[in-house]
């Protein structure tokens, strides 16, 4: 019998959160078919381990997805952290401390959720929209044919159901490993994973506890003289995890370390405090490294994603929110230039963006993760006899922007179509607002009932653009653009092909917005409240306005000068990456 040969138009090698969010995306967005395989069974997932924290940014792209609230509904919202010395007094400015800093946002804390949770949610919405994970279904072979145009089906993937070994031929247009640090993807492709492992092994142990600690709902760390910086996190659902260092020293008292071990261990590890374990629910112990993929992107239609292109410590906790971001990035790009409606020339920007944005992680994650293990930096230039858990929270709290996400942002360059500065600048904002930065979540006001609203729940990520006109009080400005807009045959089909929507933001609350604009406002419309706080944050003066154009992943796109001339400028972006 010769091997059943299927089409599909994305192939997804790897279930885990990154997989699964992808293949959610594309399938929300429609138009596209998608196969999501997993080579290992279900049942062989459900340990409660592995990635537990979602920061800030990673939670608003999901509440973009609508996906948010079904997390938080499960989660541990972490708002605290605290750190304690050796003697185990209370001490700031160490360790884990900058979760205070996450403010300019409604998901202002560290939403805590087994990875157990979260992928259950994410399969029960992926489900719902008809994608279902294949397992247990491993990938044994790719073949990309090159003589095969660009856009069709020009990967061929060998798979084999592992119960009934029975092999066939999946073939697709786009193949993405999201098949975690050992990919099967990136080996085949033959793609570099450039970096090292050290010789540092971390135990990451979970369950139900009792203990004296007095701050034991938190992210804490305890500076421990034998342990390292040990990390202290409540968990969902009444747990805690304990994560230590693991010394060659401390090895040597054991033959096999079992979990019977890695309680011991945790017990010393969080001296002077006492700490038992009603269970274990899950444990591990692991090698330190960091490695980072040559590439993101090889023969115009295979991606790696998540830990498949990049692994790194979990002192940072970062692993999963770095993977979304990644999952995020990607999918509503490949969703629009599947659908025919982007050119092809933007799927160029998911390694332009997410590239730099690693690197910056895997240098960060390599100071932490030797701070936490008691050593001070490679290269550290200071002090050599410096305090590891003061230079930690130093470290931490200089990171924080980036750690929660909200800092994370795409640099201005020729190679990223994306990203274009237009005429508008930013003025007077509280931070700096501009193309390739995150758009700020501001609180706006619905019409007439002036109950509250967010921008984010207002530009949710359908894959389409958002327009949104800062109208202030620069009615005139505001008019002449309206009426520019009218004779935009290309921006109206963009509208009409559900690629653009608008907004329109008054600068003040209002009984109606019409009054003032002397024509029904472009899309939905808005109020700033009484301090005109959305439009301080985002540096607009109100006597002239602004218009800004926002991505599906709530990246900013460009920024244009309110009036007659900014439709114009949006015509020359969109004509940069769209097919219509």
């Amino acid at each position: 019998m010769s091997p059943e040969i299927r089409t599909t138009d994305v192939l997804i090698v790897g279930a885990g959160p990154v997989g699964l969010i992808t293949a959610y995306q594309l399938a929300k967005f429609g138009g596209v078919s998608v196969t999501i395989i997993e080579k290992h069974a279900k049942d062989l997932q459900d340990a409660y381990g592995r990635a537990i924290t979602l920061f800030p940014r990673s939670s608003e792209m999901l509440d973009q997805l609508g996906l948010a609230d079904e997390l938080a509904q499960q989660c541990f919202a972490c708002r605290d952290t605290v750190a304690y010395n050796a003697r185990g007094e209370e001490v700031k400015g160490r360790g884990w401390t900058f979760l205070e800093q996450m403010d300019d946002t409604a998901w202002g804390f560290a939403l805590v959720l087994r990875q157990k949770y979260q992928e259950e949610i994410f399969r029960n919405a992926m489900g719902r929209l008809g994608v279902v994970v294949e397992a247990p279904v491993e990938l044994t072979a790719i073949d990309v044919d090159d003589t095969v145009a660009l856009g069709t089906h020009r990967v061929n993937a060998t798979v084999m159901d592992t119960s009934t070994k029975l092999s066939s031929t999946i073939k697709c247009k786009y193949l993405i490993g999201s098949d975690g640090g050992r990919s099967s993807v990136r080996r085949m492709m033959d793609i570099p994973f450039e970096g090292s492992t050290t010789e540092d092994r971390w135990v990451r142990i979970d369950g139900p506890i009792k203990t004296d600690l007095p701050k034991p709902r938190t992210y804490c760390s305890i500076e421990s003289p034998t342990h390292g910086n040990v990390l202290w996190a409540a968990l969902d659902h009444g747990a805690t995890r304990i994560g230590y260092a693991f010394t060659a020293e401390r090895a040597k008292a054991y033959e096999v370390f079992d979990e019977a071990a890695a309680v011991k261990e945790a017990i010393a590890a969080v001296k002077p405090f006492t700490l038992e374990f009603e269970k274990v629910d899950w444990w591990t112990i692991y090698s330190v490294g960091q490695r980072i993929a040559q590439s993101f992107f090889v023969k115009d239609c295979v991606f790696l994603a998540g830990d498949a292109c990049h692994t790194h410590s979990s002192g940072a906790a970062q692993g999963m929110n770095t993977g979304l971001h990644d999952a995020v990035n990607l999918a509503w790009k490949l969703s629009l230039v599947l659908r025919g409606l982007a050119k092809h020339a933007i799927l160029d920007t998911f390694e332009t963006e997410r590239l730099p944005n690693v690197q910056k992680l895997i240098q960060y994650d390599k100071d932490i993760s030797r701070l936490m293990t008691n050593r001070l930096p490679e290269g550290w230039a200071g002090d050599p006899a410096a305090d590891v858990h003061e230079i930690l929270g130093t470290v931490m709290a200089e990171a924080a922007t980036f750690s929660s996400g909200l800092g994370i942002y795409y640099e201005l360059q020729d190679s990223n179509v994306l990203s274009v500065e237009g005429f508008f600048k930013c003025g007077t904002g509280l931070l700096d607002v501009r193309p390739g930065k995150r758009a700020p979540d501001v609180t706006l006001l619905k019409p007439a009932t002036f109950d509250k609203t967010r921008l984010l729940v207002q530009t949710p990520n359908v894959s389409r653009f958002y327009v949104v006109v800062f109208a202030g009080e620069a009615y005139d400005a505001e008019r002449a653009f309206f009426h520019a807009m009218q004779k935009s045959s290309a921006l109206e089909r963009l509208q009409k092909s559900d690629l653009l929507a608008y907004l329109t933001i008054v600068g003040k609350p209002l009984s109606n917005a019409y009054e003032v604009l002397d024509h029904d406002p472009l899309g939905r419309v808005l109020f700033d409240d009484a301090q005109h706080s959305a439009h301080k944050r985002y540096g607009v003066d109100l006597d002239k306005g602004a218009v800004v154009v926002i991505r599906p992943d709530g990246w900013i796109a460009t920024m244009a000068t309110l009036g007659a001339d900014a439709p114009i400028e949006l015509e020359r972006y969109f004509a940069r990456i769209m097919e219509l």
